[in-house]
């Protein structure tokens, strides 16, 4: 075994979460724990990134989801891929050693079933990839390439659940968030001031199709921009581009992504009948 295999496999595991809905903050608490469990992890840093919850709520609830659990709070800046990057921050200080990290935020379960056959996939799919330089989560993908600054992709990592090994990290300098980015999307309710001039225009078409468009395969909050929901479609659209440059980096550093194997048919209708975690 090289020495890159031999610094990722005898690697510690940690977690950020980051926390922004009240309203899922006991349901995430849950899930957190039995990610934990499957995924080995030896701390969780729970962010703050809203004000509404208290740190002493966040305390109480997550307090035994991990072995150790720090709460930190974070100002909203760089929305997810800033809290992110505060709690990697905090990590990267506190480790002398090298680490896996598992970064999710507090929809995970919401959209799409976090049970435990997933986690079983999930941390197999890991495990089998210890060892080399990657990135594990849910795989999207577009029919053309999409462009980044000079970076182009056909495919990413959704950044609601995912996990980077050191080497990965490493390659990226420790940086999930590149606040540079934020210039590319303007608070505008309309499309032409909405994207900024250095927008490509895959990713332009990408976003729009996305977000502001009634075609079969757009975002479930999707509708056409306007002075009402260009706010929240500003902040939608930079975590967005945030997501895809995130995977353009690591794939441009050679980064092998990896995904989970889908639930059997039997594994499903026993999810479907309420058997989670």
């Amino acid at each position: 075994m090289d020495g890159e295999s031999d610094r990722c496999v005898n690697q510690e595991r940690h977690m950020v979460l980051v926390l922004y809905y009240p309203d899922y903050v006991k349901k995430i608490a849950r899930i957190a724990a039995a990610l934990a469990v499957s995924q080995k992890c030896q701390s969780l840093r729970v962010v703050v990134n809203n004000p509404a919850i208290s740190s002493a709520c966040a305390e109480a609830t997550f307090c035994h989801s991990a072995p150790q659990v720090i709460v930190m709070r974070h100002d909203n800046e760089g929305l997810e891929f800033g809290a992110y990057q505060c709690g990697l921050n905090d990590l990267h200080c506190s480790s002398a050693r090298p680490f896996t990290c598992l970064f999710a935020n507090d929809t995970i379960g919401t959209h799409e079933p976090i049970d435990k056959f997933f986690m079983r996939n999930f941390e197999q799919a890991i495990c089998g990839n210890m060892g080399k330089r990657f990135i594990a989560g849910r795989i999207d993908s577009a029919p053309g390439r999409i462009e980044v600054g000079c970076l182009h992709a056909t495919r990413w990592i959704r950044s609601n659940l995912f996990v980077i090994d050191d080497a990965a990290l490493t390659s990226i300098n420790h940086a999930i968030y590149a606040p540079e980015l934020n210039s590319y999307i303007k608070d505008s309710p309309h499309e032409d001031t909405f994207f900024g001039a250095t927008v490509a225009a895959s990713l332009r078409s990408h976003l729009s199709d996305w977000l502001f468009s009634a075609g079969p395969v757009t975002w479930y909050k999707s509708e056409p921009l306007s002075s009402a929901n260009h706010m929240r479609m500003a902040s939608k659209a930079r975590c967005i581009v945030q997501e895809l440059y995130l995977s353009m980096r690591l794939e441009d550093a050679g980064t092998r992504f990896v995904q989970p194997p889908p639930l059997s048919i039997v594994e499903k209708i026993a999810v479907r009948a309420g058997y989670t975690y």
